[in-house]
């Protein structure tokens, strides 16, 4: 009914130079047609677009009434093992309702059932021992969100696919924050006077295949001193993997080799003997339960010293 009043309004101001109304009379000229017309083409969408994502428009594809279905792949397209996804939400009845389906897998897709209600937006994670290590990731949304903006209800089905990456773009945060990327971050500073002005290298070489069985590639990062800004310290969006890290200082063409440390528990807070510099370093990621339940990566760092 709302659509149809805004199209005959629509009409009316295409077709007529006056608009009448509550004992007034409205000359339209052009501009003022324009305008209005604009307005309303904007409400009308608008209008028309409530109407297709509402409780009376179609289901999304896959969907499957009173549960929550989504597919599960990594970068490369193939099924994932040991994955966990969430969901939390409330029954109709005002219980607070928690369901968790364990994908042993190989898997491509997942199926839980719900009670009616209303829920928070689903959240996955895989788990994976890689290099002696135990990782626990979350998976992206494949729809490009972190959060939905507003509770869904499983009447229809409720649809999330997810897939695995080990970097790039997460949705939200700033530029400069590593919860912004999928990737891991790498906290890097000096020890002793490189020199103001003087342009460090960092390259990263994979050491075997990444953690999710793909071919990593070296990166290099450059850091010109003195530092500017504290997100200069960071070396963002690294492919989760285990690294060996070489640095150099730039002079000329005649760069110097640079000594480094890396570590992820602060050398003055174990009981095991400080590292000592050496020219190539072993940089791994580590993994840890913050709370119960949620896991975060922990970032190493990576200390230059002079030659």
């Amino acid at each position: 009914m709302v659509l149809l009043d805004l199209q005959k309004v629509a009409r009316h101001i295409l077709t007529r130079d006056r608009f009448a109304g509550e004992g007034r009379e409205v000359k339209i000229n052009a501009m003022t047609r324009r305008g209005l017309c604009h307005v309303l083409l904007a409400m009308i969408s608008l209008v028309g677009c409530d109407r297709k994502s509402g409780s009376g428009g179609p289901p999304p594809p896959g969907a499957k009434p009173g549960h929550l279905t989504g597919k599960l792949s990594d970068a490369q397209g193939r099924p994932l093992s040991n994955v966990t996804v969430s969901i939390f939400g409330f029954s109709d009845k005002g219980e607070p309702v928690r369901r968790e389906a364990k994908v042993a897998g190989p898997a491509g897709d997942y199926d839980i059932p719900l009670p009616d209600g209303k829920y928070d937006t689903p959240t996955a994670r895989i788990d994976i021992d890689y290099n002696g290590r135990s990782y626990s990731l979350p998976l992206a949304a494949t729809d490009g969100t972190r959060e939905w903006a507003q509770q869904k209800e499983p009447k229809d089905g409720i649809v999330r696919d997810f897939v695995w990456k080990i970097s790039g773009r997460a949705p939200g945060g700033a530029d400069e924050s590593p919860r912004s990327y999928w990737g891991g971050t790498i906290l890097f500073d000096k020890a002793g006077d490189l020199g103001d002005g003087a342009t460090i290298e960092i390259i990263l070489t994979p050491e075997g295949p990444l953690i999710d069985g793909s071919t990593g590639q070296t990166l290099t990062f450059t850091r010109r001193l003195p530092w500017k800004r504290q997100d200069e310290h960071l070396l963002l969006d690294i492919p989760i993997g285990k690294y060996k890290a070489t640095a150099r200082k730039m002079f000329g063409s005649n760069p110097k080799p640079l000594r480094l440390v890396a570590y992820t528990i602060d050398p003055a807070a174990s009981d095991s003997p400080p590292p000592s510099p050496v020219q190539i370093a072993t940089v791994e990621f580590e993994c840890r339960e913050v709370k119960p339940g949620e896991f975060q990566l922990i970032v190493p760092n990576l200390i230059v010293f002079a030659p």
